[in-house]
């Protein structure tokens, strides 16, 4: 290679290198604005004197714990804005030298380090960006059919896996806790219990009507169908503290009882395993057949309660909120959210933002991120 060519290799590896420096800059602004880290630093000063006092178990037990779990909270916050802010620097530091010496190997093993950053920079911003206060909380995604028949029971079916295909990608725990199975495919209804930090705070946006448009495997003459399913999801009801949010009067609640549906044991499907519940105050429904125990799936489905519960809460003070703001937000559940084509051509697009994609199969398979 020529020493021109050389140079001109060097100087285009310096222009990406500097746009992805300015990137990751420009998020740590944002990560910046998003806590008064100093503040933080002092809080677990003074948390650690409260927690070294020699009474303070026996005397004030629920204040221990729960200034050991705001500790450990700060310190895992801390912890990893450190470690974004040293690795940043570290890569500024070789940068340098890789300039300063015309490395131009260095340079570009910087810009694959400096790739990665970036990628786990924008996700650490996401993460900070989600304040609200049940963010951080598990949640359960619950998927029903809308019109269109068989399609849409099929289209149920393919949403679950996508959900359960997103949780895996992105460290998620996926369980399947209650489905009713279509008469001739897929699923009338699913939920699925997702477990993890932030799981709602992703999860949130999934709410709302989903429209399929593709040539329906079940129609002999071919034929294009459009198929609508909702989604919604719903906070789990976790307090900082370990201590419930959400209270619920056992003379509130019917319980019925059956048999589960679907695959699973003999035990599962030859005693009455399923429940399904009734909030008599609210009218809210939730149904669990997918634990081996029925115990298990009545303890499942009061989390489910208490996850609509805490939903229906949170909506209120949003509600209370945007009143006093005089902007009401419009109900997203029942507003359609994303369309995915599949034919004639293939495109998904989200209502909201605008996004468009044609990598259909990709967003199917979980890639949801974006």
């Amino acid at each position: 290679m020529s020493i021109k060519a050389t140079k001109q290799m060097h100087q285009d590896t310096s222009v990406a290198t500097r746009q992805i420096m300015s990137e990751i800059s420009s998020r740590f602004e944002i990560i910046d604005s998003q806590a008064n880290w100093p503040e933080l630093q002092a809080e677990k000063s003074r948390l650690k004197e409260i927690l070294e006092s020699d009474t303070l178990w026996q005397e004030d037990t629920f204040k221990a714990i729960r200034s050991q779990k705001k500790l450990s909270s700060i310190e895992a916050q801390l912890k990893e804005y450190e470690r974004h802010k040293a690795l940043y620097q570290e890569c500024s530091e070789i940068l340098n030298l890789a300039n300063e010496e015309k490395d131009s190997s260095l340079l570009n093993e910087v810009i694959v380090d400096l790739e990665s950053l970036l990628d786990d920079v924008q996700k650490y911003t996401f993460r900070l960006i989600m304040s609200e206060e049940a963010d951080k909380n598990n949640c359960f995604i619950e998927i029903r059919a809308g019109s269109g028949g068989t399609e849409s029971c099929d289209w149920v079916q393919i949403l679950t896996r996508m959900y359960q295909k997103w949780a895996s990608l992105n460290s998620f725990e996926a369980k399947l806790v209650d489905e009713v199975k279509g008469e001739v495919a897929g699923l009338k209804s699913s939920t699925l219990q997702i477990s993890g930090e932030f799981a709602f705070g992703w999860a949130k946006y999934e709410g709302g009507v989903h429209r399929l448009v593709r040539i329906s495997p079940f129609d002999s003459n071919g034929k294009r169908h459009t198929s609508f399913a909702s989604v919604q999801v719903f906070p789990e009801d976790m307090a900082e503290s370990g201590a419930p949010i959400i209270e619920i009067n056992e003379k509130d609640l019917k319980f019925e009882f059956m048999r589960a549906q679907g695959a699973g044991g003999q035990h599962v499907n030859k005693t009455e395993s399923a429940v399904r519940l009734v909030h008599i105050p609210t009218g809210i429904i939730v149904a669990c057949q997918n634990e081996r125990s029925q115990h298990q799936n009545k303890a499942t489905a009061i989390q489910m309660l208490k996850a609509k519960l805490y939903q229906r809460e949170l909506q209120a003070r949003a509600q209370e909120r945007a009143e006093r703001d005089e902007l009401l937000p419009e109900n997203s559940w029942g507003s359609q959210i994303r369309s995915y084509v599949m034919q004639p051509y293939q495109m998904i697009k989200d209502l909201r933002t605008g996004v468009e994609k044609s990598e259909v199969y990709e967003v199917l398979d979980g890639d949801l991120q974006e």
